[in-house]
């Protein structure tokens, strides 16, 4: 077959398309022509290419409206807000009244926010909604007005971009997580007073596990210890989230270890004293504190029973050898003073 042939052939096709839908664009000419004039204000007008395919559709789009204009023109209402309508029951579509609450609560909520409506349509939420029923849809709009003022702190939050879209998705979704929102808003402004970078880049769910862990080690830092935000910034200034954590929890496992070895120190002391009729005040919580608190009651010892006394009472305990050097006088003076502290613990024992 030669070219003229092969042009001839596609001709002869494209005839035979003609001829086949001629007949039926003008079927449908002659019921638009029927309509009254309001109801041909709904006609959709052809603005697109020649092309068989382009055609078809428009045909099949005129078939549509003519056939039920009423449910075209409820579907086009949802269709103009950016709605894709696929899967949504067609006798929805007869409920002319619901649809206009639907467009009017979703335009007023536009006005508000179009980040919430372009989540809703983007993430076919509000499809979801209407395949439930035009009841459904209307209830959760009303709810996201409703909550207005929430909504707005959390759009108006100076937290990373990507983290506030998650959120506003998750509230616009479900009203009830605005409550959890608000405290992950709050914990990440907690965090960045100490110069973390806190980016949001991972899976919500670890991200908030991580947050709430950081958080939690935080408080117990400044709250079990009393570390000043100076010290904590100093650790973990400039790190992301995920490397503040580690520092973090590497940092309240030494505080945890190095307390307890305080406390035990400070149980010597405090407990030498009271053996010997000196009154002793609560151990401190914080661990500067404690500290200190250890150094004045290590000092009053070392007034009350002596250098050798005090060698000789961590002997005693296990914490030192025997003192090598310390006469037998000043072993006996020392246990001497220390007499009341093993008579009171023989007696608690008995």
């Amino acid at each position: 077959m030669n070219l003229k042939e092969d042009i001839i052939d596609v001709i002869q096709r494209k005839l035979w398309t003609v001829e086949q839908i001629l007949p039926q664009a003008q079927e449908l000419t002659d019921k638009t022509n029927e309509l009254p004039e309001e109801a041909k204000k709904s006609i959709p007008h052809f603005s697109g290419d020649w092309s068989e395919d382009t055609v078809k559709k428009y045909i099949e789009k005129l078939h549509a409206v003519l056939r039920d204009p009423i449910r075209y023109k409820n579907r086009k209402l949802l269709e103009e807000m950016g709605l894709q309508t696929k899967g949504i029951l067609e006798e929805m579509f007869d409920d002319s009244l619901g649809i206009r609450d639907i467009v009017s609560l979703f335009s007023e909520l536009q006005k508000f926010s179009e980040s919430i409506t372009d989540v809703l349509i983007h993430k076919v939420i509000l499809l979801a909604w209407l395949k439930e029923g035009i009841d459904k849809a209307k209830e959760k709009l009303q709810g996201i007005l409703d909550a207005k003022t929430a909504l707005q702190r959390i759009l108006e939050s100076a937290i990373d971009e990507n983290l506030r879209d998650e959120l506003i998705q998750r509230c616009a979704e479900n009203l009830g997580f605005i409550g959890s929102a608000e405290d992950t808003i709050s914990k990440v402004k907690f965090i960045r007073e100490f110069e973390v970078s806190v980016q949001y880049s991972e899976e919500f769910d670890k991200f908030s596990r991580v947050l709430e862990n950081a958080y939690d080690k935080l408080t117990k830092l400044q709250e079990d210890y009393k570390i000043q935000n100076e010290e904590i910034s100093e650790l973990v200034k400039s790190k992301s989230l995920l490397e503040a954590h580690e520092l973090l929890e590497k940092k309240l496992e030494d505080c945890f270890q190095k307390k307890n070895t305080l406390l035990e120190e400070w149980k010597m002391y405090s407990t030498t004293l009271k053996s010997l009729e000196y009154e002793v005040p609560e151990a401190p919580i914080g661990l500067h504190e404690l500290e200190k608190e250890i150094e004045n009651l290590k000092s009053e010892c070392l007034n009350r029973i002596g250098e050798e006394g005090l060698v000789v009472l961590k002997f005693l305990k296990g914490e030192e050898q025997f003192p090598q050097g310390v006469s037998k006088k000043s072993v006996i003076k020392a246990l001497v003073i220390l007499r009341p502290l093993f008579s009171k613990f023989l007696k608690e024992e008995g």
